[in-house]
């Protein structure tokens, strides 16, 4: 299993990835519970989100996160994904950026996601890269919905560095693991979830 990891308002949302490309959950917790479910279910590789801005009101979500990175490492005995290291998948912990996976699936102007256009949109494209996603898994609430797809997003970074469809982007701190985007036409979508045992 692959996750993603994403954070709103010290909420850690957490999407859950099968070898399939189906996301088989998504959860909210606090860090206590974060920590609780990683330590019983042990994603092979876990992905987190670090677009980071530089206004002050992402500092204490910057914060939370750099904790959370650190204290996975420390606690359950996940190694940080550097260049010298790709070939080994297991216990995998890396920073992402959604933010460039939107711009690959999305070819024009990207909504905001806090508004019922940019989730549209966010939604309508996601399938294309070969994700199965129930929507009835999304939350009720809308302001979480558009952190809710990004940990989807995290957690497709995972499964694509494990199976070796990924690419890398140099930044500041280090590299982001970026999912590749292959198009997945309609008809193949169609065909792979109708052959899945139901």
């Amino acid at each position: 299993m692959f996750a993603g990891i994403e954070v709103k308002d010290k909420i850690f949302i957490v999407s859950f990835m099968d070898n399939n490309r189906n996301v088989k959950g998504i959860f909210k917790f606090y860090k206590e519970g974060l920590l609780w479910f990683l330590d019983h279910y042990t994603p092979e590789v876990i992905a987190v989100n670090y677009d980071f801005g530089v206004s002050s009101k992402l500092s204490l979500t910057n914060k939370a996160y750099s904790n959370l990175y650190k204290d996975i490492i420390e606690t359950f005995e996940y190694r940080q994904v550097d260049k010298k290291s790709f070939r080994e998948k297991e216990k995998r912990i890396f920073k992402s950026n959604v933010e460039e996976f939107w711009k690959k699936i999305i070819h024009k102007d990207i909504l905001p996601a806090d508004t019922p256009e940019g989730l549209e949109q966010r939604l309508y494209n996601l399938p294309k890269s070969g994700i199965r996603l129930n929507k009835k898994l999304l939350s009720q609430d809308k302001k979480f919905i558009g952190k809710e797809l990004d940990a989807v997003v995290l957690s497709f970074a995972a499964y694509s560095f494990y199976n070796n469809r990924f690419e890398t982007i140099d930044h500041e701190g280090g590299i982001w693991i970026i999912p590749r985007y292959t198009y997945v036409p309609k008809k193949e979508r169609e065909q792979e979830s109708s052959q899945e045992p139901a």
